[in-house]
């Protein structure tokens, strides 16, 4: 968990912080943007950036790198011999 602390602050601090905290900041009706208010521009921007912040995230996680990956397909099929045996043990029994 320590080595995703990075991840998770990317991927959902932000953009939490961005539309709830900042709301004070954000809060305005008079620059309009694009024919929105700021505050409607705001919250708009942050949905399309809350995808950018979840795919720079999904891409920094550690878990989803190839060699992790292929170290927990391993994990696994070491798991399912170890049940296989367990449960060709209890047969014979």
């Amino acid at each position: 968990m320590k080595n995703r602390i990075l991840t998770i602050i990317i991927g959902f601090i932000v953009p939490f912080c961005a539309v709830t905290v900042c709301f004070p900041l954000y809060n305005r009706i008079e620059p309009f943007v694009l024919g929105f208010s700021f505050n409607y521009f705001w919250i708009f921007t942050w949905m399309f950036l809350t995808s950018l912040c979840l795919l720079i995230a999904f891409k920094l996680d550690p878990l989803n790198r190839k060699d992790a990956r292929e170290l927990e397909a391993k994990k696994m099929d070491e798991v399912k011999a170890l049940i296989a045996a367990d449960e060709n043990e209890e047969v014979k029994k």
